[in-house]
């Protein structure tokens, strides 16, 4: 019997798969586009004016020079229909093609509330469109205009939209941050509700009462003016009367060059893609502790005697529903260690270190600062018929039997239970 020499064969497969990856090599690009062809979007807003969407895209256009800057940022404005008609008209304007694949800030104008906001951004999902990663927020007034602001912290304005909404500022309580797919989930959960960061550009060196932000909206029940801002997009744009964009290098925007801060401690909701209000600043903090993760979060309380700042670690928040003898139940929880990191009282330097013991008249008061928070933003929750906890989707996984008969109104006929429960750091 003739013995096969595998080791011949093998050495030719190599060969023969190393000649095949070669012509790939010489042969294909691997969808690669020509970068002189191409104009990286780094952030994008979507505004609502005449019936059309308006998209402003700002641009990195690569530059050729070997030295120096070799990026060129600038803001190229869009309309049509749909956000792919408006970057069709931006590919026309600027001979680039605009991909978003690098795009890592979605704006959401006060205009767009109007809208379904999964109609609006509805292109966004599609395949090869853009990356699920890039966060979302809504903003007061126009896309447009926050964009051509000039802010304090970066030279760019959406790399300081973008700090503001940090992974760090969220796990700190500050920030209600999102991306593309967060919203679609909870968007399609059987809470059919979701829900981004709100934000708002204020005057460098101020700020409201108490380190809050612009008290104005603050109210649950408060919708803004969707159309307080809403036509100026089109003459600050493009400086035309029929309100078409036109390019403009970032920063140059005529009575711009006041310097801003950006704040993000509000949040906007929705309910089934439309807009259903904002919550303030306590609400949001609220909601933050209960569906993020918090490293730390500072939170004001009121004793008796003294005003206290507190530093809540090791952070555990969850919602739960039961239902017992036919009555839903919502089970909030919530932990936490605290220690005092501020008070309104003379400090005694020597007395600091005891900082980590606290009383259990501070510990109470933090208490109740908490349950305040959550109740507050529950009742926003039933008033806007907005599951922004997740009461449905629970009752859908863990009590289905019961979900047909309560999904209709459950918001209204659960009893809330609250277990709350901070604890001394040490």
């Amino acid at each position: 019997m003739k013995r096969i020499n595998y080791r011949k064969y093998s050495v030719m497969l190599y060969w023969l798969i190393f000649l095949a990856m070669l012509c790939l090599y010489f042969t294909n690009d691997y969808g690669l586009v020509d970068i002189h062809k191409t104009s990286i979007v780094v952030a994008a807003s979507i505004d609502y004016e005449n019936e059309e969407v308006k998209v402003t895209a700002q641009l990195a256009v690569p530059q050729p020079s070997q030295s120096g800057e070799n990026v060129k940022y600038t803001s190229v404005q869009g309309s049509g229909l749909t956000v792919a008609d408006a970057l069709n008209e931006i590919n026309s304007k600027t001979g680039f093609f605009p991909k978003l694949l690098f795009c890592r800030l979605f704006l959401i104008g006060e205009s767009c509330q109007q809208l379904n906001l999964f109609k609006t951004m509805g292109c966004l999902y599609r395949k090869y469109f853009s990356e699920l990663t890039a966060l979302v927020a809504m903003c007061k007034g126009n896309g447009y205009d926050l964009l051509q602001m000039n802010a304090m912290y970066s030279q760019e304005t959406s790399e300081a939209i973008q700090q503001v909404l940090a992974d760090e500022a969220k796990r700190s309580a500050n920030v209600s941050s999102v991306n593309l797919k967060d919203l679609a989930i909870d968007n399609y959960s059987k809470s059919r509700t979701c829900y981004m960061p709100y934000i708002e550009a204020i005057k460098s060196g101020t700020s409201a009462p108490g380190g809050g932000g612009d008290s104005s909206g603050g109210d649950p029940a408060q919708t803004p003016d969707s159309g307080q801002n809403g036509g100026s997009s089109g003459s600050s744009s493009g400086g035309s009367e029929d309100g078409q964009g036109s390019t403009s290098s970032s920063g140059s925007s005529g009575g711009q060059s006041e310097e801003v801060e950006f704040t993000a401690r509000k949040t906007a909701i929705f309910k089934d893609g439309m807009f259903a209000g904002i919550l303030d600043e306590e609400q949001s903090f609220a909601l933050d502790i209960l569906k993020n993760e918090i490293r730390v979060a500072m939170l004001p309380c009121e004793t008796e005697s003294k005003h206290c700042t507190m530093a809540l670690k090791n952070v555990g928040g969850d919602v739960s529903l039961t239902v017992n003898k036919g009555v839903p139940k919502l089970i909030v929880k919530f932990n936490a260690k605290a220690r005092i990191q501020g008070a309104g009282e003379k400090v005694d330097p020597a007395k600091t270190v005891k900082d980590d013991i606290v009383s259990k008249e501070v510990l109470k008061a933090t208490e109740k600062a908490v349950k305040e928070r959550i109740e507050r933003l529950i009742a926003v929750c039933k008033e806007r018929d907005c599951d922004l906890l997740g009461a449905k989707e629970k009752l859908y996984k863990f009590n289905f039997k019961y979900y047909d008969a309560f999904k209709d109104n459950l918001l209204d006929r659960m009893k809330v239970e609250y277990d709350i429960k901070i604890e001394s750091a040490n």
